[in-house]
C-alpha cells in the first residue's frame, strides 16, 4: 500500500511539473510577442518622429536667411533627426541581435 501511495506521489509531482513547465512556456510565448510589439512600436515612432524633425529643421534652415538663430536651431534639428533616424535602424538591428542569441542563453530547458 505505501508503495502505491508513493508511485501516486510521484505520478502527481510528475504531472504538475509538465503543466507547470507548459505554462511557463506558454506565458513566455506572450511575453516575447508583447516585447517584439513594444520593441517595433518604439523604433517605428523614434524612426517617424525623426523623420519629422529633420523636415522642421531643414525648412527652418533653408527659410532662416540673415536670422542666425533660426539657422542654428534649423541645423540643429536636421541632425538631430537625422539622428533619431539612425537609432531608429540600429536600435532595430540590436534587438534583432539579443533576439537571435537571448533564447537560447536565457532557459534552455524550454523548448521554444
Amino acid at each position: 500500500m505505501g508503495h502505491q501511495i508513493k508511485e501516486a506521489r510521484a505520478l502527481v509531482v510528475l504531472l504538475a511539473f509538465i503543466a507547470s513547465t507548459g505554462i511557463a512556456a506558454a506565458q513566455e510565448n506572450e511575453i516575447n510577442s508583447s516585447l517584439t510589439e513594444i520593441e517595433q512600436f518604439v523604433a517605428t515612432t523614434l524612426g517617424q518622429i525623426g523623420v519629422i524633425v529633420f523636415l522642421i529643421g531643414a525648412a527652418a534652415w533653408f527659410v532662416s536667411r540673415k536670422n542666425a538663430s533660426r539657422a542654428q536651431w534649423g541645423w540643429r534639428g536636421m541632425w538631430g533627426g537625422a539622428g533619431m533616424i539612425i537609432l531608429s535602424v540600429s536600435y532595430n538591428v540590436f534587438v534583432t541581435l539579443f533576439e537571435d542569441l537571448a533564447p537560447g542563453l536565457l532557459l534552455p530547458w524550454i523548448p521554444l
